[in-house]
């Protein structure tokens, strides 16, 4: 299941898999939403090494105007 797809699930065990190449919609909300489904743990695979902390840098581009806050 995606990211995207799980979005308002809650799992007991998530696995989040990462890219092995910068992907740009990859970003640190995107990392989020992926952790936070899971209940009680986490994997975490992070193929391509740096992938995880290039996304938590990488934050989405809003075109609407409307602020983070």
């Amino acid at each position: 299941m995606t990211v995207h797809k799980s979005q308002g699930s809650e799992l007991i065990h998530a696995a989040l898999v990462l890219p092995d190449a910068p992907n740009p919609i990859l970003t640190r909300e995107l990392v989020y939403t992926g952790i936070t489904r899971a209940r009680h743990w986490l994997t975490l695979v992070e193929t391509g090494r740096g992938q995880l902390l290039d996304a938590v840098e990488r934050r989405v581009m809003r075109v609407s105007g409307l602020g983070a806050g």
